[in-house]
């Protein structure tokens, strides 16, 4: 299915408020981790405490390049007018009092993206694939689910044929590799 260009600019607008988030979060860590190094010497029990430390702000670094590329591939549309981004980790706003900025693909939050269907939609209305290249967003592929509580544009004729015809079409590269190991490694984790 083609989008509108105000639903790309939208999702685009998103993805970069996203990928802000994650630039404080990375710097923030970045921070406290060379704060750690800086320190040494003490008790045994300190020196423990913070190569814990150390090792937990590291990991967090790690984490978050690793998602460098792929942060967010969808969105799901809910009956009750809520949106949920999925992603490949999960982001809060600073303060916290909010729903998630991104859901990880992990959590059970996020399983009506990969269980919803038009016969069981769980409340998921339309469910959104994203397609990026780094920071830009290169394409939208969307699955209404619930043709009921559809918005009225006259778009609901569409089911999930785009994101399945998009998969098959689309150029292969070595990325579908990476992308196997990332998750394995990940269920192996």
């Amino acid at each position: 299915m083609s989008s509108s260009n105000a639903d790309v600019d939208s999702e685009q607008a998103y993805l970069t408020a996203l990928y802000q988030r994650l630039d404080e979060l990375r710097e923030q860590a970045d921070s406290r981790l060379k704060g750690i190094l800086l320190e040494a010497g003490g008790t045994p029990q300190g020196r423990t405490q913070r190569e814990a430390t150390r090792a937990h702000y590291a990991e967090q670094l790690a984490q978050m390049n690793s998602v460098e590329n792929g942060l967010c591939f969808g969105r799901l549309d809910y009956t009750t007018g809520v949106n949920q981004y999925i992603g490949r980790i999960g982001l809060f706003a600073e303060d916290r009092d909010q729903d998630p900025l991104l859901v990880d693909w992990r959590a059970p939050a996020a399983r009506p993206f990969y269980l919803a269907t038009a016969v069981n939609p769980e409340g998921v209305t339309r469910r959104r694939h994203l397609r990026t290249r780094g920071r830009t967003l290169t394409g939208i592929d969307d699955e209404v689910l619930d043709l009921e509580a559809g918005d009225g544009t006259g778009r609901e004729d569409v089911t999930g044929e785009a994101a399945l015809l998009s998969a098959l079409t689309a150029n292969r590269t070595g990325r579908m590799r990476d992308i196997v190991e990332t998750i394995q490694a990940e269920q192996d984790g």
